[in-house]
């Protein structure tokens, strides 16, 4: 004889009768079973005696008991009847239960210990900077140094990404392991690097990535053993000095002046200890602008050959140079076997195009590859064709050439800006190039607390504290200027005055 008892409060079914689905009866009997409210081996009520206690249709119930014992709930025993699996240990069903007693739903955290990133505070507003508020919604940002996605040339990107797709869908290129659209970006990267850079490279020395990021986790994965002492400026890329502390890098910080780091500090450490590479990006100073003279590029190149130190290069935004002839990359000397240069093109075209490289030797170029197949076995192979006949028929090109006049031209608007509104109260100069500006303020100024001001007044600005590696107060801020019209530049200086102002009282 079954026992009687109340099987829809007991499969925590909805209280109106005739409602219930077959699904809704296989889930209840599945938490009923997972949460020891139905032992292994219990008996159930037949399909008919089940139906007229749950008022459904009894072929509800046939179908749900059919389901659950194609899942494994549930056994069936001829002339028996139907049961709950004895496989089930009701040990573990007790133990679910008492770890997830009194949490609330969606509140479960998860129990075994892992291993939380450390990451610095540049990254607490990445996604969502404004605390809380919307992209849009009135706010204003002076972002790092991003292009305006407004200047991309629209019916350009549109053709070709359209063209993009229909080649590699005819060709097959969408299929796992076909590298023809890779081959051909970095077969277009070589010249391109050659032609803009000096990088006399073949494409065998290329490695693609999606991003600066993962350049910088690839290089740096290869490099650095945990211990191992890794120089960076003293203000820096903050994702860039998370990556080398993930990795167990012991980080150490070279001084940075007018004319970029101080490679005799790189000299000095180096006399007192090994270094494994020094992180540095020389053409436009991230996040001071500053470029390296050209008698410290050939001094830094001599200590990493002297010393068997690696330099990570970054050149993120090669092509915005406003003021003479962009330096070399120091991977352009052909004499030097220590440089890994690391570059996108997400400055070109804006940061949803996740195209960056890794120019080095073929041999560390192989390893560097066999790293990246541990995080994926290809890139976006339509991105990377667009991307390849962008750069061969000179579309890109043409692109950069176009919005650098805009971009000079915002670069004038906002120093003329900043000097108007704050005077002598501020330190700042016009950088031989790069989308951003360095604003020192006087000792005075509160920056830490203008960033915060400035959120209230609708304008998210980074404080400079967040690209020290070593948490120092820093009276600066990075004020990118690209990604804003000249009339949006004014009404975001006028913002950063009224967040000053109200830092002081």
């Amino acid at each position: 004889m079954v026992q009687m008892r109340n099987w829809r409060i007991l499969l925590e079914l909805d209280g109106a009768s005739g409602n219930a689905s077959y699904r809704d009866i296989l889930a209840g009997l599945a938490r009923a079973i997972k949460d020891g409210r139905l032992q292994p081996g219990a008996p159930l009520p037949g399909t008919r005696e089940m139906a007229g206690m749950l008022g459904v249709n009894r072929k509800t119930v046939i179908v749900a008991y059919e389901e659950a014992v194609i899942k494994g709930w549930l056994v069936s025993e001829q002339r028996r009847g139907t049961f709950v699996s004895a496989a089930f240990d009701a040990g573990a069903a007790a133990a679910t239960r008492a770890q997830s007693a009194g949490a609330q739903p969606g509140s479960r955290a998860f129990a075994p210990a892992f291993m939380p990133a450390s990451l610095p505070s540049y990254f607490d507003h990445l996604a969502q900077p404004a605390e809380g508020r919307p992209r849009g919604d009135g706010m204003m940002y002076f972002d790092n140094g991003s292009p305006d996605h407004r200047l991309l040339p629209q019916a350009v990107l549109h053709r070709h990404y359209r063209n993009a797709m229909r080649d590699s869908l005819r060709s097959g290129r969408v299929r796992y392991g076909n590298p023809e659209a890779a081959r051909q970006l970095r077969t277009a990267l070589a010249e391109m690097l050659g032609a803009t850079r000096a990088l006399a490279v073949s494409p065998s020395c290329i490695c693609l990535t999606q991003g600066t990021q993962m350049a910088l986790h690839l290089v740096a994965s290869a490099l650095i053993r945990p211990g191992d002492v890794v120089l960076v400026e003293r203000l820096s890329y903050p994702p860039a000095w998370a990556i080398f502390r993930a990795l167990g890098a012991r980080i150490e910080v070279v001084d940075i002046d007018a004319d970029g780091c101080r490679v005799s500090q790189v000299e000095e450490i180096c006399r007192r200890r090994p270094v494994r590479c020094i992180y540095l990006t020389p053409h436009h100073q991230f996040p001071s602008t500053v470029s390296l003279r050209a008698d410290r590029r050939e001094k830094l190149l001599a200590l990493a050959a002297q010393h068997a130190f690696s330099i990570i290069e970054e050149d993120y935004d090669h092509e915005y140079h406003f003021s003479g002839r962009p330096y070399p990359p120091l991977a352009s000397d052909a004499r030097q076997r220590n440089v890994i240069y690391v570059g996108s093109l997400s400055k070109l075209l804006g940061p949803s195009f996740r195209c960056g490289f890794i120019v080095a030797p073929e041999n560390l170029i192989q390893a560097l590859e066999q790293h990246q197949f541990l995080l994926s076995t290809h890139g976006d192979v339509v991105m990377q064709k667009m991307m390849a006949d962008l750069i061969g028929n000179g579309e890109l090109r043409r692109h950069v050439r176009r919005s650098s006049k805009h971009y000079r031209a915002r670069q004038e608007v906002l120093l003329d800006c900043l000097h108007a509104g704050f005077g002598e109260r501020i330190a700042t100069r016009a950088p031989q190039g790069g989308l951003a500006l360095w604003v020192t303020f006087d000792p005075e100024t509160d920056v830490d607390a203008m960033a915060r001001h400035a959120l209230q007044e609708g304008l998210f600005v980074r404080s400079g504290s967040q690209f020290s590696p070593v948490g120092e107060p820093v009276n600066g801020l990075r004020l990118g200027f690209a990604s804003m019209a000249p009339d949006e530049l004014v009404r975001a200086v006028a913002r950063l005055q009224r967040a000053w102002k109200s830092s002081l009282r």
